[in-house]
């Protein structure tokens, strides 16, 4: 699928995941998170990309904030650094398979890349094309906002995922996200998936079944996950305490449901063994 290559030694290359949604509050860094840690769990080479400036899934990967202010050694430096590689800039996680690409406040970012003349939505596909054969999967995380970053993560997708809330706003400003991701898949992507993914979901609540209702009808079944990450203070709580809740309660049903919803990914991505396990359980 899209931005997939094939590595050096003939096998198939780095698929990467971008959480995306211009809205605040709909869980992205949390599905980051989870996504990230919980692959790497199941024994892929992760590489996690934060590209909000506030840094939310550096610090619960266990970054120092501070100190990435006074290093800079942040992936928004690495894509203004013409000479750098990815490597430079990269932080070798405490969690086997997991490095990360951090993100800090930087004022001086934002201007930089905007001035960047020449394919500036591609700097960050360009920077982490070294990266294909040495990890599995990439999980990027993006900030609430359609900017540059943002359109880096999206160019180099071969899965965008849509968080979406329960709320009575949930589906407000979706309009100009899914404008911006076909632009993106025209000129960049053309085999990209675009799901949505029902978070922070209660099952017995009325509205939360309404809201998931009306964002079947506006993508269509196909491209919405089965999956829906549950309503849990828990999930907060193990972000909150820089942990995954993959991690922190193993038996919790959220942490069943993000395994869950990295079958349906790589059933998507075409990782043989998950689609045949799904034919398996679409047969029964």
């Amino acid at each position: 699928s899209g931005g997939s290559q094939i590595a050096e030694d003939g096998s198939s290359g780095m698929k990467t995941i971008t959480i995306a949604n211009h809205k605040g509050g709909c869980a992205k860094t949390t599905t980051a998170l989870n996504l990230a840690v919980a692959l790497a769990y199941k024994g892929a080479r992760v590489l996690a990309v934060d590209l909000d400036l506030q840094g939310n899934l550096s610090a619960a990967l266990g970054a120092d904030l501070e100190e990435l202010e006074t290093t800079r050694h942040t992936v928004h430096r690495l894509m203004i650094d013409h000479t750098a590689d990815y490597s430079q800039y990269m932080i070798r996680t405490h969690r086997p398979r997991l490095d990360l690409l951090p993100a800090s406040l930087d004022s001086e970012v934002g201007p930089a890349l905007d001035s960047l003349v020449v394919s500036r939505e591609l700097r960050l596909k360009e920077k982490l094309s070294p990266a294909m054969s040495h990890y599995d999967y990439c999980v990027i995380d993006t900030p609430p906002a359609l900017n540059v970053p943002t359109l880096n993560g999206l160019v180099m997708a071969d899965m965008v995922i849509i968080p979406i809330e329960t709320s009575l706003f949930a589906l407000l400003g979706l309009k100009d996200l899914l404008r911006t991701i076909a632009q993106v898949r025209q000129a960049h992507a053309p085999d990209q998936f675009v799901m949505a993914l029902s978070t922070i979901h209660s099952s017995r609540q009325n509205l939360d079944k309404t809201v998931r209702q009306k964002v079947v009808e506006k993508f269509t079944e196909e491209f919405v996950f089965e999956t829906a990450i549950p309503r849990l203070i828990s999930v907060g709580e193990a972000t909150a305490g820089k942990q995954a809740i993959v991690e922190a309660e193993p038996s919790n049903a959220a942490t069943f449901a993000f395994y869950k919803l990295i079958a349906e990914i790589k059933e998507l991505l075409g990782d043989e063994e998950e689609a045949k396990a799904g034919n398996r359980r679409r047969a029964q």
